[in-house]
């Protein structure tokens, strides 16, 4: 039963909604002029007002945690007027059983509430000085909407939330992506967006519906609570059924639902056109905080619904959830990889580099079929680390490609050509994205690569990590290419390319927290370590 000491539990949930409310009330209650530059000043209200709330949210969800260790209040401080707002904070921390069964508040919540909020954070920063809107409060409200179902995705633990949370993200994401009506790879992207969401959707719950069916039927109508579709109850049945191919079934149809939701191959068909469609922003948005979201709600479900599913990703004995999972591994790295060497548009390139980078976090959850909690535990902590490493690389490099794009009207590698002589320091902040995802220390993306490749050596699929190094070999060609472009190459005109404020901020903190967690990764791997096995074990 919800109680209301729950409220500070969901608070920064409630914080993204009145934000979200706030931004829309603001653009309508005012006045605005028809001039260029009216609507100029209309746009950067929303989007100013979008940032500064999301730095709050992003500071008071940190405080919340109790990760800053400055930010933890003693037992024996004197309470006054601050003690007491922060100790009434962090009640709300990570801690307790899910709310009512569907939501869970516990460390793997707070961490992805952060990276969530901090990407809908650098989002919004590079859309501060973007194309101007009609309606420019709407665009703003969604992406916060978007950030708010995604938070939800990451502590669902019932199916019915989990299938909300993921509706509430992916509506906004189809409007963001075919936002500007009157160009038509926007227009495309949107719509495409929309059919292969639809389609994923439809087949998702297909899969909970077989789920929820094979509940009801184990219990035969003995069940005098509503809790049918929650994780646990799940897992609990599963335990004692004696045919789980309901189940099974099941749980292969939510992996093919969520599959299209992260791009992963064969899953993935929508994703290069939406990425070079939708505005670059978004693309970014889409490409970082949606998928991650996707893999958190995954990892919670498979690991907490289907335990007695896990199998072995061990080549010659392939079984469960884990080799599945190898297997799509296998095929996003392939095609991934191949398919972006001939790539011309830098913005499409790095669409199918996400697409690959995708099969690099599926490794993390082949650790599950280590027989070691400890190795499952370390298989979590490479997720996440790399997750927010992704998400950084990610905002950054496609940042970056939205200031060129601004100032020379065109995303293909050859517009690139010649930046390190038009701006250096914006081919510098680019480079250091490009070899991050590339996998090149001592930036981030090595160890996050390194890490995922270790803890899925150890559970036994060698086999997989072989291929991974491969195709990342592969991959330093294309990558390779944009570099060669921006230092090598003579450019196209002389003139400077300008890095608008918002975009060059947020670039420059995605690129400086590259180059700490790759020199300092125990800066965070504290905090990821205190998620520990999702499923109990």
């Amino acid at each position: 039963m919800f109680q209301i000491t729950d409220i500070p539990r969901l608070l920064p949930e409630i914080l993204l909604l009145v934000l979200a409310l706030l931004v829309l009330g603001s653009d309508i209650f005012e006045k605005w002029g028809r001039t260029q530059e009216a609507q100029l000043e209309r746009v950067r209200s929303s989007a100013s007002l979008t940032a500064i709330g999301l730095g709050l949210i992003f500071f008071i969800a940190l405080v919340q945690s109790g990760y800053i260790p400055f930010t933890v209040v003693p037992e024996t401080a004197a309470p006054n007027f601050f003690i007491n707002i922060v100790r009434n904070l962090q009640a709300g921390g990570p801690v307790g059983e899910p709310i009512t069964g569907a939501f869970a508040t516990d460390h793997l919540t707070m961490i992805s509430r952060l990276t969530l909020i901090g990407a809908a954070l650098l989002t919004s920063l590079l859309c501060l000085d973007y194309r101007p809107t009609a309606h420019p409060a709407e665009f703003y409200a969604l992406i916060l909407f978007a950030t708010l179902g995604m938070c939800l995705m990451a502590g669902a633990t019932e199916l019915i939330i989990a299938y909300l949370a993921i509706e509430l993200t992916s509506i906004p994401l189809y409007i963001l992506a075919g936002y500007f009506r009157n160009d038509m790879r926007s227009s495309e992207a949107g719509m495409k967006y929309f059919l292969f969401g639809a389609l994923s959707s439809g087949i998702l719950l297909y899969g909970m519906s077989l789920t929820y069916g094979f509940t009801a039927s184990a219990l035969a109508g003995n069940s005098l609570g509503n809790n049918l579709t929650e994780f646990a109850q799940i897992a609990s049945l599963a335990r004692i059924a004696d045919n789980q191919g309901i189940l099974t079934l099941g749980m292969i149809f939510m992996i093919a639902g969520l599959g299209y939701k992260l791009a992963v191959v064969p899953f993935h068909g929508w994703s290069p056109d939406v990425y070079q469609g939708a505005p670059t922003p978004i693309t970014a948005f889409v490409s970082t905080a949606s998928k991650m979201a996707g893999f958190i709600l995954l990892l919670r479900l498979l690991t907490t619904a289907f335990p007695g599913l896990t199998g072995t990703a061990v080549w010659g004995e392939l079984s469960g959830w884990t080799s599945a999972l190898a297997l799509l591994a296998v095929l996003t790295l392939i095609v991934g990889n191949l398919a972006a060497l001939p790539q011309t548009n830098a913005k499409r390139l790095l669409a199918w580099s996400s697409v690959a980078q995708a099969g690099f976090v599926l490794l993390a959850f082949v650790a599950w079929a280590a027989p070691q909690t400890f190795d499952r535990d370390q298989g979590t902590v490479a997720l996440l680390y790399y997750l927010i490493v992704y998400t950084l690389t990610n905002l950054g490099a496609f940042g970056a490609l939205a200031a060129v794009s601004m100032a020379v009207g065109g995303d293909e590698i050859a517009d690139l050509n010649g930046l390190a002589r038009r701006n250096l320091g914006l081919a510098v902040l680019m480079a250091i994205c490009v070899l991050s995802l590339a996998g090149i220390p001592p930036l981030a993306g090595f160890f996050a690569k390194f890490y995922v490749f270790m803890v899925s050596w150890q559970s036994g699929a060698e086999w997989l990590v072989v291929i991974a190094v491969l195709t990342t070999v592969i991959s330093l060609y294309y990558y390779l290419r944009l570099l060669k472009a921006m230092f090598m190459e003579p450019p196209a005109a002389e003139t400077p390319v300008t890095a608008p404020p918002g975009i060059t901020a947020a670039v420059v903190i995605a690129a400086a927290g590259l180059i700490i967690l790759g020199l300092f990764p125990n800066l965070i791997l504290g905090i990821l370590s205190q998620v520990q096995t999702v499923a109990g074990f």
